[in-house]
């Protein structure tokens, strides 16, 4: 369960910042917002594995 805290405080902090001038800039390709958002969908998966001891 903390691991999709931390995964939603994550995706806050790089989707609804000032972080998002960063990756909008033109100089950048064009899909890195494509990939921002791939890589946070690919880590859904790992926040939500419980770990059985």
């Amino acid at each position: 369960m903390e691991r999709a805290f931390l995964l939603f405080g994550l995706s806050l902090l790089v989707l609804a910042s000032p972080i998002t001038s960063w990756w909008l800039r033109a100089a950048l390709p064009w899909y890195l917002p494509f990939l921002i958002w791939l890589v946070i969908i690919a880590l859904i998966p790992w926040a939500q594995r419980r770990i059985d001891n």
